[in-house]
């Protein structure tokens, strides 16, 4: 019987252990995935359906708000400059527009300066007011670009985005006020949109006046809602 070879045993030893380590290793990033899946299914989308008190912490929570808040109001910037490409070439839109949004009456900090000498209870609220305003605006505008023959799919797909994370983001800021302020029960009334007539209407220009505010007004209160919640996210958490 031959002996086996030094070198070559060795070798395979080496072999062995490798095969051994990249077994172990491959069976780790499994398991490591399924627990990563397991906790996004238990926190989507803010510990949704789950009992008892909230595991995300309070800085996920805002790290989490002010990335919705800031992506919410890049597409706004992008859905109202497509539009206002699209079909305000030749017309004083803008002169129609001038303070005529819904949330026109809100009392809201006018600059960034006077935001942050705002109470956080206020902004707080400033903010779940402003989104609660947007609910039904953006759900006719998602339905009326749909319907609408024409309609940019790029405009279309951006206000659909917008109206879906408005509602994640509500949900956020709610349990965010939920966290800091356990106790706050007052909310700022919302003002109601009344507009669906003119968006909906038979008259292209109307029509299209109708929308060019919307999207001038969201591109508004999307700038509002990004600032007061990163000046709130500095008040609590490390910025």
């Amino acid at each position: 019987m031959a002996f086996a070879n030094p070198r070559l045993t060795h070798h395979l030893r080496v072999a062995h252990v490798f095969i051994y380590a990249g077994s172990c290793l491959l069976l780790l990033l499994v398991v490591s995935n399924l627990l990563l899946c397991q906790g996004a299914e238990d926190y989507a989308p803010y510990c949704k359906n789950q009992p008892g008190n909230c595991r995300i912490p309070l800085q996920s929570l805002f790290e989490r708000a002010t990335l919705v808040a800031s992506n919410n109001y890049r597409l706004a910037r992008e859905m109202f400059n497509e539009f206002n490409k699209q079909f305000g070439e030749g017309k004083n839109f803008t002169s129609k527009v001038i303070n005529s949004c819904h949330t026109e009456f809100m009392t809201t900090p006018n600059n960034k300066e006077a935001a942050a000498n705002t109470e956080d209870e206020a902004l707080l609220r400033l903010v779940i007011s402003l989104l609660h305003s947007w609910d039904e605006p953006l759900h006719q505008a998602v339905t009326e670009l749909l319907h609408r023959n024409g309609a940019s799919p790029d405009i279309l797909a951006r206000a659909k985005e917008i109206e879906d994370k408005t509602k994640v983001l509500l949900e956020g800021v709610e349990m965010i006020q939920k966290r800091v302020h356990p106790g706050e029960k007052k909310n700022e009334p919302y003002p109601v949109w009344s507009e669906k007539s003119s968006l909906t209407a038979d008259d292209e220009d109307v029509r299209q006046t109708a929308f060019y505010r919307m999207f001038h007004c969201l591109h508004r209160d999307s700038s509002k809602i990004s600032t007061y919640i990163n000046l709130l996210k500095c008040r609590f958490t490390p910025c």
